[in-house]
């Protein structure tokens, strides 16, 4: 008996070397958006027929584009509703102060 765990459905390794639909599905973008920023060279390929993509240099790409975070967003305001006002002595008489 073993208690290995067993791989899942959903696992997939993807090769060293890509072709631009499998670069696409790696990047989750588009085959025309990857093939958009490989022609304007802001992503790394290896020029040829047909064009490749190494999936290190990807992953390097794809951490490049992350956003860093600078600062903490500050928290918005709360707002209060001004279309409802409650009348005072409504108020008074449900906590029972009035009548």
């Amino acid at each position: 008996m073993s208690f290995e765990p067993k791989p899942a459905a959903f696992s997939f390794t993807y090769p060293a070397i890509l072709t631009e639909p499998e670069a696409a599905e790696f990047l989750r973008i588009g085959l025309t958006k990857l093939r958009e920023l490989r022609r304007s060279e802001l992503i790394p390929y290896i020029p040829g027929k047909p064009v490749r993509y190494l999936s290190l240099s990807l992953l390097d790409w794809i951490k490049e584009q992350e956003v860093q975070v600078t600062a903490e967003a500050p928290r918005p305001a709360t707002k209060r509703s001004t279309s409802y006002k409650t009348n005072p002595d409504k108020a008074a008489l449900r906590a029972g102060i009035l009548g």
